[in-house]
């Protein structure tokens, strides 16, 4: 009976979406209670600007970003959710491409590469499955 209420939309882009999120919760954690931790090592170039409140901006962001994930991973055909999502990932992408090319707080090889990889990788997908799941 439960198992519709948990079922993901048929696809692989549902199923990353959700693992993103996952993921994003994980690092919202992760930024609220070792806040210097991971966030100074993906800003690795000037970890002096890494505080303690800059992390915690930072989570509150990626948790937003994983309730929009989780949200569209199970309402693919809300166009607006989908929308929405497509726009976060745009803009996690842009930040991390302008931390390592224009501010110079990153670098890569980093850790900063994978998350990277999952905005590039989540835009391009989106892009190449919107007119499966919008109608």
């Amino acid at each position: 009976m439960l198992g519709g209420l948990f079922a993901l939309p048929a696809g692989g882009l549902p199923k990353f979406i959700w693992l993103s999120a996952v993921f994003s919760v994980f690092n919202t954690v992760q930024c609220m209670v070792a806040p210097l931790g991971m966030s100074r090592r993906i800003y690795s170039q000037q970890p002096h600007q890494v505080t303690p409140l800059t992390s915690h901006v930072f989570a509150a962001w990626t948790a937003l970003s994983a309730v929009l994930r989780y949200q569209c991973a199970f309402n693919m055909g809300n166009e607006v959710l989908y929308d929405i999502t497509f726009w976060s990932y745009v803009i996690a992408g842009t930040h991390f491409v302008s931390e390592i090319v224009v501010y110079k707080t990153s670098k890569i090889p980093g850790p900063v590469l994978s998350t990277f990889c999952v905005a590039i990788t989540s835009i391009l997908w989106m892009i190449k499955d919107r007119d499966i799941y919008i109608k």
